[in-house]
């Protein structure tokens, strides 16, 4: 590589960082929770909704519709949780329940 296009490459590179650092910061603990969650889980659309007493909730819907099948294996369309952590835990255990009823029906 020439000092020509050496030098704009590295700059860019060390722009790329500080844009990235910069997000990381800003986006704070709840936000990478939040990130960590919907990639973890992506057969939910997961976010945190306050509710009208101002309590913040992480909530979890299924992006499916709930089947019979599915019901009765005990798998809820939606779960609320007050924290990151209680949410990953529900929906480890949704995820548990969602395929027991798979294997037990066949795909859902």
């Amino acid at each position: 590589m020439t000092a020509e296009v050496h030098g704009p490459v590295q700059a860019a590179g060390q722009n790329v960082r500080q844009v990235v650092a910069m997000a990381v910061i800003q986006q704070g603990l709840a936000g990478r929770q939040l990130s960590t969650l919907r990639n973890t889980y992506p057969a939910w659309d997961i976010d945190r909704e306050q509710d009208a007493s101002g309590q913040v909730w992480w909530i979890a819907r299924l992006c499916r519709p709930v089947t019979a099948d599915m019901a009765a294996a005990g798998v809820q369309p939606t779960v609320r949780q007050p924290d990151a952590i209680a949410l990953a835990a529900t929906l480890a255990f949704q995820s548990a329940l969602l395929y027991n009823a798979r294997s037990r029906t066949g795909p859902l």
